[in-house]
């Protein structure tokens, strides 16, 4: 076991090394040329001409070569320094640690709330079997997976913000100053974000309670005359969640990139809105480390998920006895 976690951990090392370098190689490919974009927002006498761009360019450090450029990032990031934006000139490990506390707020609301809608749905659909109730789940689902994030926002926001003016559609407050407004202006961005979490999740997990309702021991276990709550919380419920739980690290890992346009059409400040402006601003400093940030978080998710399935899963750990 101790074998197969360890090669686990190198193929994650090994996936993060290659994210970076892929990362930092479409940086520079994507149109547009920060230089100029400095130098217009600088609004420089002479404009952009070329004595200008290539002072700009030395000042940035982009007349160097490419490999020079990555492994000067890469070796700044080891050691938690991302360089600084090329156009507020502030670390980006700062403007990263302002935001941050915006984003990981909503992210971890909508997965709550998403879970939650998820089990509850799932688990009762299983125990109270009506077709109503089913139809409702399957629509939900379709909804969910078919509806782009920010149809949803807007939705919401039409209705709880505009029509019934019941919660506030725009804007941040930081939870350690007031918790209360903090929360209430998280709540529609949240369950906007929980919809897209919990559609997919409620599909997989529903069909693998039907999977599971027709294997032998949960017969067995009716045939002994449990309640039928307790087959499906005792029985069917343990062993279909583990299928679910992959699913469940892919939308925790991309929870990152998926507050995006959330944030956007809530005009929330956090890693979102930051990823937005640095993508119209070509800032390259900015913009690869906040992708850097995203997919570090996909792959250790993806791993935690992994070394949970050998905790859980005791046939995994069998075959791994067998193969050593």
């Amino acid at each position: 076991m101790a074998t197969w976690v360890l090669k686990r951990v190198a193929l994650s090392v090994g996936l993060l090394a290659l994210s970076s370098v892929l990362i930092f190689c479409l940086m520079r490919v994507i149109p547009g040329d920060p230089t100029i974009t400095k130098v217009a927002a600088s609004g420089t006498s002479g404009g952009a001409n070329a004595r200008t761009l290539r002072a700009v360019r030395h000042e940035l450090g982009l007349d160097r070569s490419t490999t020079h450029q990555y492994l000067a990032w890469v070796g700044g990031a080891v050691h938690g320094d991302f360089g600084k934006s090329y156009f507020s000139s502030f670390p980006v490990t700062t403007l990263i640690s302002q935001r941050i506390g915006a984003t990981l707020e909503l992210s971890l609301l909508a997965l709550v709330i998403g879970l939650l809608i998820t089990f509850a749905a799932a688990t009762l659909g299983a125990i109270w079997r009506n077709r109503v109730f089913d139809s409702l789940m399957a629509g939900f689902s379709a909804f969910g997976m078919s509806t782009p994030a920010f149809v949803s926002g807007i939705i919401l926001i039409v209705i709880f913000g505009v029509k019934l003016k019941l919660l506030p559609t725009q804007g941040y407050v930081s939870i350690e100053h007031h918790p209360l407004q903090s929360l209430k202006m998280a709540i529609l961005p949240a369950i906007t974000l929980s919809i897209a979490i919990a559609a997919p999740l409620l599909r997989l997990l529903n069909a693998s309670l039907t999977e599971v309702g027709s294997a032998p021991f949960v017969r067995t276990a009716a045939g002994k005359g449990l309640l039928r709550r307790q087959v499906v919380l005792r029985h069917q419920l343990p062993n279909a969640m583990l299928p679910t739980l992959t699913m469940i690290g892919v939308v925790v890992g991309s929870l990152l990139g998926g507050t995006v346009i959330v944030e956007y059409v809530f005009a929330r400040p956090g890693l979102g809105t930051l990823m937005v402006d640095s993508i119209q601003t070509r800032d390259y400093a900015v913009l690869q480390a906040l992708v850097l940030l995203a997919a570090a978080a996909f792959i250790l998710t993806s791993l935690a998920v992994d070394l949970l399935y050998g905790v859980l899963d005791p046939r995994l750990r069998v075959r791994t006895a067998e193969a050593v």
